[in-house]
Parts: structure tokens; sequence; C-alpha cells
């Protein structure tokens, strides 16, 4: 591969790169305004990366779209939100994506009804960012569309065509649960990223990403690299540069695809799944009807929804009611339209590397893969405005089995793997860069023990960081002591 010198920093050739992504996919769209350069995607990935992008310094893009899980947020014990009834452990609980704690613009943890000074979880899972660069519409309810983009502060609109992506990304980082206090502006992101370090918190960068980054002491450097002369961390080329980066996701090296293009062969079990996800079933309508990012013309086209089944009278969007939770639970669609057709209605996902995920459905209801065929297979759950095209299937137990073992055939092994374009460096989070608790509290009058609550790495570069107590009474006098050696089993004061 040829090194390209590019404003003091070193960056991949484009052509070599593009090489080892695409395989049978056409490259996704770029708007005009917004096209897919090499520097502008590898700052993208470092910003997609970066956990300095969240108010808290935790949280990255890419802590909700790790790759070894397919792109979603890896499986945790403590990513549930309570749902609409605010009691944990009840039907209506969701299994979202973790976020950050709830706080004010000073870095004050605030508390929330749920999660009080704990860190928040979405009220959805998080879908796969991985081959998003093909759908028209994204997120669930699909509320970030095509058409126009316009900038976050002046909103103006500043792109037009396939910006979907670019759609999508302004709300992530400004959104109070996910990455942002309350009233988190694009100006704050911005600021902040302008003079942060880039990468300060991760560790063990891809090779290609740490020469791009090279020494530079802050990104503003990097921006000047990807935009040219004169540009900065301003909101737009923030969003821009995310976006290039995911338009290099492209996974279309699976089994599947190698068979489609009659470069590889399926077993008989796999051949028998695949044909019962094509065909129709009874009254019910073929897999492949809503799943039309498997469809052969995606080597044409690219993995986007091509097929869609109709729907209230309409044939798009590639959205549907298959009845995992009741209607008033989440609208969906229809809290985005406000149509009652709609209510209910969630974005069908592309499914290369579903396999990965660990839990399916926006509400992350399901625990294998078993479990998806097998709720297909019944008709869903609840039938509430359901879309009339889910209906019982009579599938045999071996039947179910092929359709999953069938499923197993969209796993892209880059992606399992996390090799390029799939590459990425180790977060602050997963290295513990968190401090770490020890010792315990003593019970208080009010029965319960204190608990400290350390969440953020301190850092000379994030500038600060935010520690709480919980499980302590309001406007009590708190201490806090400062020791160069860790007592393993705590250290008693005042009782």
């Amino acid at each position: 591969m040829k090194l390209l010198g590019i404003g003091g920093t070193a960056v991949l050739a484009l052509s070599a790169i593009c090489s080892a992504q695409q395989g049978y996919f056409p490259a996704p769209s770029a708007p005009a305004g917004n096209p897919v350069t090499q520097a502008k995607a590898l700052l993208g990935m470092a910003l997609f990366w970066e956990e300095q992008m969240s108010s808290s310094n935790t949280v990255a893009c890419g802590t909700c779209h790790v790759f070894s899980t397919g792109g979603v947020a890896p499986h945790a014990t403590q990513n549930v939100n309570p749902g609409p009834d605010g009691q944990f452990g009840t039907a209506d609980d969701v299994r979202g994506s973790v976020g950050v704690p709830a706080s004010d613009s000073s870095g004050r943890y605030t508390g929330s009804a749920s999660f009080g000074i704990r860190p928040q979880v979405t009220t959805r899972k998080a879908p796969s960012v991985i081959n998003a660069a093909y759908q028209p519409t994204l997120f669930y309810d699909g509320r970030a569309t095509n058409g126009s983009f316009a900038d976050p502060v002046s909103n103006i609109v500043i792109l037009t065509g396939d910006v979907a992506l670019e759609n999508l990304i302004k709300g992530p980082p400004v959104n109070e649960v996910e990455m942002g206090h309350v009233g988190r502006s694009w100006p704050e992101v911005a600021a902040k990223i302008a003079q942060a370090r880039p990468l300060a918190l991760a560790s063990n960068l891809p090779p290609r990403l740490s020469a791009f980054v090279g020494t530079a002491s802050t990104y503003n450097e990097l921006f000047v690299a990807a935009f040219g002369a004169n540009a900065s961390a301003t909101p737009a080329n923030i969003i821009m540069a995310i976006a290039t980066y995911l338009r290099t996701l492209v996974s279309d090296q699976t089994p599947y695809d190698r068979y489609l293009a009659g470069q590889g062969t399926l077993t008989a079990a796999e051949l028998n799944g695949l044909q019962l996800f094509s065909n129709q079933q009874g009254t019910a309508a073929a897999c492949m009807q809503c799943h039309g990012d498997l469809q052969t013309m995606s080597h044409s086209f690219g993995p986007s929804p091509m097929f869609l089944t109709p729907y209230g009278g309409q044939n798009a969007p590639n959205s549907h009611n298959v009845g995992v939770r009741p209607v008033a639970e989440d609208t969906g669609v229809g809290g985005i339209t406000q149509a009652p057709v709609d209510m209910g209605r969630f974005r069908a996902p592309g499914l290369r590397n579903t396999a990965l995920h660990g839990e399916w459905f926006h509400n992350g209801a399901m625990a294998t893969l078993d479990d998806v065929v097998a709720f297909y297979d019944r008709g869903g759950d609840f039938h509430q405005n359901q879309a009339t095209e889910i209906q019982p299937r009579g599938l045999s137990a071996t039947q179910r089995g092929d359709i999953v073992k069938f499923l197993q055939t969209l796993t892209d092994s880059r992606v399992a793997t996390e090799q390029m374009p799939f590459d990425r460096p180790r977060l602050g989070s997963e290295a513990g860069l968190a401090p770490q608790r020890f010792g315990t509290g003593s019970v208080g009058t009010g029965g319960r023990a204190p608990e400290a609550v350390a969440l953020e790495p301190f850092s000379i570069d994030t500038g600060r960081s935010t520690l709480a107590v919980r499980n302590v009474r309001p406007n009590t006098m708190a201490f806090m002591m400062w020791d160069t050696d860790a007592v393993a089993q705590g250290y008693s004061f005042g009782g």
C-alpha cells in the first residue's frame, strides 16, 4: 500500500482501501457537496470512535455500534430501560444502548427518574450502521431521510440528495440520553472537539488511523488535512466527516454473497433455509419481501430495500408493525407521521451480520435467532394494527433450524474479526480508564450505604471529571480526600 502525505499526516491511498472494502456491491452514493475522500473518511473514523464527543467523555458513536457484534451495541445486562411503565423487571422493559448520566452543562449529575445518577439507557436498541449508506431512511422510525441536509446551526440547506447519513448523525451528540447534557448544542460539541487531542482516551489505534492522526495536538489540524486550508471543526464538517466514514463500512463479503456471485456454495440445509426465506408460506409474505437487501439484485444496486411490501396502501417506507409489543408502548413511524396506519411500524433492518447481534428487534426482546424465527412462525405476538403480511407459517422445527442456518451465512468475517474496513481503536471505557471503586460505605441513619459513582476518566486531556455519591440524604455535608496510596479495604472517616 502506498502512503500519501496530507497536511502533515499520512493516509493510505484511496485505491488501496477501496479495494479492501468493495467486493460485490457498488459503492454507496454520496451527496455532491460531501464526496468521499480518504482523509475525510479517516477523520470521520477518528470522530466516530472519539469518546470526547460526549459530554461525559464516556460514550463514542462506536460505543453503541461495535463491529464484532454486527454494528450494534454489545449485549450487557445493565443496558436495560424500564419501558413505558417506568418499572424494571416487567414485560415492557427494553434492551437498549448505554448512554450518559443525566447532567447539566457544568458536568453536575442531575439524576433521572429511572436511572438516578447512573448512565441512562435508550428506549430502543441502536440499529447497525454497517451498510447504512445504502438505506434511504434511517433510525427505526425512519426520521432521518434522503432529500436535504441543513446545517445544524444556521438551519440553511447545504447538501441535497443521499443525505440520510448526515441527518442521522445530527441527533446523538446533542441527545441528553445518548451523548449530551441537558440542552447541549452543536456549537458546544464543535468547540470541545476543536481543541481536543485526537483519540486521547483511546488505545491500539489501527495503523491507518494512527498514521493519519500522527502527532496532531488538536482536531483542527486534522480538519485542515481533510477539508483543506482554513477548515476547522465546525458542526457541519464534523457531521460530513462521520458520514463519509460510514459510507466506507460496506459489508458484502459473506458466504451468501459469494454464493450469489457463483463463487461459493451453500449446504443443503442453508439452501433450504434460503428457499423458505424467499418463498411465501401459506398466507404469510416471504421474508425476502421485506428484507429486500438480500435480493439477488443487491449486487447490482446495493443492499437497499428495493422490493417493498405494500402496507396500508403504501409501498414506502419499508416499515412494518410485526407485532413485537403493543402499539401504545412505542408508536414507531407513527410517532413521526402521526398517521394511524403508521402506529407501531418500524423500519425493516438489513440482515447482513445479523447472527452477530446477540439481541434482536428494536427493543432487544429476542435473545437468539431461533427465537426470532419462532416469533415469525407464530405470526407475531401482538396484533393491533399488525401488518397483514405477518401470519402464522406452520414451519417444522427442521425448517426453522434451516432458516437460522441460512441467516448465519450472512456474516462477513471482516466484521466478526474487526478487520479493515472494520478495524477500530480500543475505547477508553473498554480499557477501564474510569476510576476503580473499592471498599464500601457504612449504612447510615437512612438505612442505606453511600456508594461512590466514578464513571468518567481522570485525564488532563478532558478538562474535568465528575465524582458523585448515591444513597445519601439531600444537603448532607460531604468530604473529598485524596491519597497517593489506594487502601483496598477502604478508610474509616468519622464512622
